[in-house]
């Protein structure tokens, strides 16, 4: 075995994971700056406010674990399995970047499974296309996992979040339209999104937010 060429191969994947900017962000990267100037908390191509790749990734597990405990079918999902899927499921965009999802087409979606399943090693491509298809609840858990994760920051700084949406063409209708039904298999998970939406409408229509936001939120 060629174990040289293994950690090689691993350090070129860490790099594409550390140097892969996502439009998408947790709050951490917005405090600092926010703080200080939050009208640049707006500005969609500063490199500081996108998060790497494998920042995502690693916020993933933390929200699995959490809300594993909750979930109405939670003894139907294995949580290692999830956190495999989560560990792999955006591989993809080490190649070809990050694609914003609310304006992500088909065939940019397809070209992406394409190239994951080029990076993966065979054992995981059978993981990767069951997260893929929805196959299973461990699947539909993970899938739903990244999706919440990319706005739960609305729970607490609702005013940023979607004005940068907005700016990118994805009012609080447009997510609602695109990822409610991916919340739909769990009660909990169901719950979760709604509320968080409901937090991100009271921001866009400047109603009385259903949680408290954090200091230098945009008022």
């Amino acid at each position: 075995m060629d174990y040289h060429k293994i950690i090689t191969d691993f350090l070129k994947l860490q790099d594409a994971y550390q140097f892969t900017r996502r439009n998408l962000m947790t709050k951490e990267r917005f405090r600092d700056i926010a703080s200080a100037d939050v009208e640049r908390a707006l500005d969609l191509d500063g490199t500081f406010l996108n998060e790497p790749l494998i920042e995502h990734v690693g916020h993933l597990p933390i929200v699995a674990s959490y809300f594993h405990q909750f979930l109405e079918h939670k003894d139907e999902v294995n949580l290692g399995r999830v956190l495999t899927m989560l560990s792999i499921h955006d591989i993809g965009e080490t190649v070809l970047g990050d694609i914003f999802t609310y304006t992500k087409t088909v065939v940019e979606e397809q070209e992406e499974v394409a190239v994951a399943l080029t990076l993966l090693p065979e054992y995981l491509q059978e993981i990767f296309l069951e997260y893929e298809a929805l196959d299973s609840f461990d699947a539909k858990y993970a899938k739903s996992v990244d999706a919440l994760a990319g706005f739960l920051p609305t729970l607490d700084m609702p005013r940023i979040i979607i004005k940068r949406f907005i700016k990118r063409g994805a009012c609080v209708d447009v997510i609602v339209c695109k990822k409610r039904p991916v919340m739909e298999w769990d009660s909990t998970m169901l719950q979760v999104f709604n509320m968080s939406m409901d937090q991100a409408y009271r921001a866009e229509r400047g109603e009385v937010l259903l949680f408290p936001a954090v200091d230098y939120d945009m008022k």
